[in-house]
Formats: structure tokens, C-alpha cells, sequence
């Protein structure tokens, strides 16, 4: 998932031709993830993972690297498998 993401944020977020993101690079501070950004991320983890990011979860702390939001995507996965209808 680690990898996936950062592909991700690299391709869509990142001037052509640069790349190399580390796992715990600020990506707020950075001015990679910016609102936009954010909400964009926000509806690949969705769409892609198949779990949802109640609006609460939206804060800085769960975005600030790529390391964080992986582990916070897996933490959603993993409070989503223990409700009646598990995510896939």
C-alpha cells in the first residue's frame, strides 16, 4: 500500500520528472498535499481501497507523511472489517 501511494502522490502531485518521495517526508510542509490535494487523495484512498474517511478523520496529523496515511488507511480497513458489512 506504502508503494501504491506513493506512486500515487509522485504521478498526480509532483512537477513532471520528479520523484523519490520518502516514506517520512512532510508532504504539508512540503506544500505537496495541499486542500485540493488533500480531497483528491481523500477520494483515491476511497475508491481505490475501498473504505470511506469519515470527515472527522480529515486532519493533519493523519496526512503529514506517507508513512502516516498508509498506517491510517489500514486503521480505518481494519475498524471497517469489525462492523457488520466488512470492506473487501
Amino acid at each position: 500500500m506504502l508503494k501504491e501511494l506513493t506512486v500515487y502522490v509522485e504521478e498526480r502531485f509532483l512537477p513532471t520528472g520528479e520523484s523519490g518521495i520518502e516514506p517520512t517526508a512532510p508532504l504539508l510542509e512540503l506544500g505537496i498535499l495541499t486542500s485540493l490535494n488533500t480531497t483528491e487523495l481523500i477520494g483515491h484512498i476511497q475508491s481505490h481501497y475501498g473504505v470511506f474517511v469519515p470527515p472527522e478523520k480529515i486532519v493533519g496529523s493523519n496526512f503529514k507523511n506517507l508513512d502516516v496515511i498508509t498506517r491510517f488507511v489500514l486503521s480505518i480497513r481494519e475498524e471497517s472489517s469489525g462492523r457488520s458489512c466488512p470492506v473487501k
